[in-house]
C-alpha cells in the first residue's frame, strides 16, 4: 500500500489491495495531507468491505432482475418461468434502487415486510414462499458478485425465516380412483400420466409423442429440472390411455394438446374442480408426484430405482 505521484500529474496516487484485487486511483488533491486521509479512508472501507467502486454497483435493482432472467435463468435454470414470477415480486419492493447501496438490513426489512403480506387470495404468505425469493435474491447477488458488479453479497448473511413448514400429502388408491372419475375429458390422461408416472407439471405438458416408446413401454425425459435425461417405466393402463388419446391428437407433436394443437399450459381449474368434486381437501397437482411415489414405494420399489424414476438429485430427496 502506497502514496505516490505520477511524472505527470501534481495529484497524489494511492494504491492498495482488496481482497486480492490491486486498486490504483488519484485522490484528486495536490495535498499531501489531505491525500494521506484519503488513503487512511480507504483502506478502512476497503477492511469493511464497502470501498469497491464499480459503475456497475449504480445498476437499479430491476435491472439486475432482468440481467438474471436473461443472462443465467433463461439460459441455466429450468425454473425460469416461476424465476420471472419471483423476480417481479421483489422488484416491486426494491424498485429501481441501487444495487450497490441495498444492504443486509434492507434485506431484512424486506423480509419482515414480506412475510406480512396476504396471497391474491387473502392468505398470509408462507414462510417457505418469502425463502424461495429471499433465495432468489442471494443467487442475484452472488452472480452480481461474480460478474465483478459488487464486492461483497449483500444477503449472504440474512437467514431463512425459521418454523417452514414441510408439506407432504399425498392420496391412497381409493382417493385417486374418486379423483380420476371427477376429472373432465382432457385433464382424466393428464392425472392418470402424472401419478403413474411421478412427472413434473412442466415434464408432463412438454412432453412430445416421439418420446412416447410403446413398444417398450417407457416414456423418455430428455431434460429434467435437474437437466439430466431419464426413462419412466408405463403400465398397461398408462399404455392404454396414452394410445387412445394418440388417435385423437390432430397430428400435434404434444401429448396433452388443445384442439388446436397447441400444448396445453395450465389446467389449475379443471383441478381445483376436480378435486372438490372428489370431495379431496388440501390438495394441489405436484402432491400427484407425492402420490406416485408412495404407490411406487408401497409396490416395493427400491429407493434407488424411484430415485431414478423420479428424477431426484439425491437419495436424501427421494
Amino acid at each position: 500500500m502506497a502514496l505516490f505521484k505520477r511524472k505527470n500529474s501534481n495529484h497524489w496516487q494511492m494504491c492498495f489491495s482488496v481482497n486480492g484485487k490491486t486498486i490504483r486511483k488519484s485522490t484528486k488533491t495536490a495535498n499531501k495531507k489531505v491525500a494521506q486521509r484519503i488513503f487512511e479512508k480507504a483502506k478502512v472501507e476497503a477492511a469493511e468491505g464497502k470501498y469497491f467502486q464499480n459503475a456497475r454497483s449504480k445498476m437499479p435493482f430491476d435491472q439486475l432482475v432482468k440481467e438474471f432472467l436473461e443472462k443465467h435463468s433463461k439460459v441455466e435454470k429450468a425454473s425460469y418461468r416461476s424465476d420471472i414470477s419471483l423476480g417481479k415480486r421483489l422488484k416491486d419492493y426494491f424498485k429501481q434502487k441501487p444495487i450497490g447501496k441495498i444492504t443486509a438490513y434492507d434485506i431484512k426489512s424486506w423480509r419482515k415486510w414480506r412475510k406480512d403480506q396476504n396471497t391474491v387470495r387473502g392468505k398470509q404468505i408462507t414462510k417457505a414462499a418469502v425463502n424461495r425469493e429471499l433465495s432468489l435474491m442471494k443467487t442475484m447477488f452472488n452472480l452480481a458478485v461474480d460478474w465483478e458488479w459488487l464486492e461483497v453479497n449483500p444477503a449472504a448473511k440474512v437467514k431463512n425465516l425459521k418454523g417452514e413448514n414441510q408439506r407432504l400429502r399425498f392420496l391412497n388408491r381409493d382417493e385417486v380412483s374418486r379423483l380420476i372419475a371427477n376429472c373432465v375429458s382432457y385433464l382424466k390422461p393428464i392425472v392418470i400420466t402424472a401419478v403413474s408416472t411421478g412427472m413434473r407439471r412442466g415434464e408432463i405438458f412438454n412432453l412430445t409423442w416421439k418420446n412416447v416408446d410403446f413398444q417398450h413401454g417407457f416414456i423418455h425425459i430428455e431434460k429434467s429440472k435437474n437437466y439430466e435425461s431419464r426413462d419412466i417405466p408405463m403400465d398397461s393402463f398408462l399404455c392404454e390411455t396414452l394410445k387412445n388419446l394418440r388417435g385423437n391428437s390432430n397430428g400435434s407433436e404434444y401429448v396433452f394438446c388443445k384442439e388446436n394443437g397447441e400444448r396445453r399450459k395450465s389446467i389449475q381449474r379443471s383441478f381445483t374442480n376436480a378435486c372438490k368434486s372428489a370431495e379431496i381437501e388440501d390438495f394441489r397437482f405436484h402432491d400427484l408426484r407425492h402420490t406416485a411415489a408412495s404407490l411406487y414405494a408401497s409396490g416395493g420399489v427400491d429407493l434407488i430405482t424411484l430415485k431414478n424414476i423420479l428424477g431426484h438429485k439425491t437419495i436424501t430427496m427421494t
